[in-house]
């Protein structure tokens, strides 16, 4: 029963994580968002949410749960800053060129909301969102840890945000 019992504290640790980062991603309408939650050392959790009705998953050490989708609800999110989804056929990205077209300041909108998401956490928390574009098979991925360059991501090259660090 001990395992039982320890798998219940590990999800009671992190239930207003997950409550939180499935609101970000219900929010902002993303893809994907996957978080790591500094716990001070060299540790961290890991939560990633897909929407769906897919369940979160929480990763800590070498242990990963899914966790239902509806009982992150049962715990109040973090305070997070307003975010506005973007709708896909407003985002428009060349893998080629590395050249992202979008209304003016949506992208970077989307970049502070992840800067956010990672700030709520604390410490060196890390959180990425992907973000639908135009073509489903390419995602505008964004990466950030605030203090730090905003990183995107599109295909598989990875692009500084122009601006500097969060």
């Amino acid at each position: 029963m001990a395992d039982a019992d320890d798998a219940a504290a590990v999800l009671a640790r992190h239930a207003v994580a997950l409550s939180t980062v499935r609101e970000f991603g219900r929010r902002s309408q993303a893809a994907r968002v996957l978080v790591l939650i500094d716990q001070g050392g060299d540790d961290a959790a890991m939560v990633e949410w897909t929407p769906g009705g897919a369940p979160l998953e929480l990763t800590e050490g070498e242990t990963t749960w899914a966790v239902p989708d509806e009982s992150a609800g049962a715990v109040p999110p973090l305070a997070l800053a307003a975010v506005r989804p973007v709708p896909a056929s407003a985002v428009r990205v060349d893998d080629a060129t590395g050249e992202v077209g979008a209304p003016i300041g949506a992208v970077e909108h989307l970049a502070d909301a992840v800067v956010d998401l990672a700030r709520v956490f604390g410490g060196r928390s890390v959180a990425s969102a992907d973000f639908p574009t135009a073509d489903p098979a390419l995602p505008l991925r964004i990466a950030a840890r605030p203090g730090e360059p905003v990183l995107l991501e599109i295909g598989e090259t990875q692009y500084e945000l122009p601006g500097g660090a969060a």
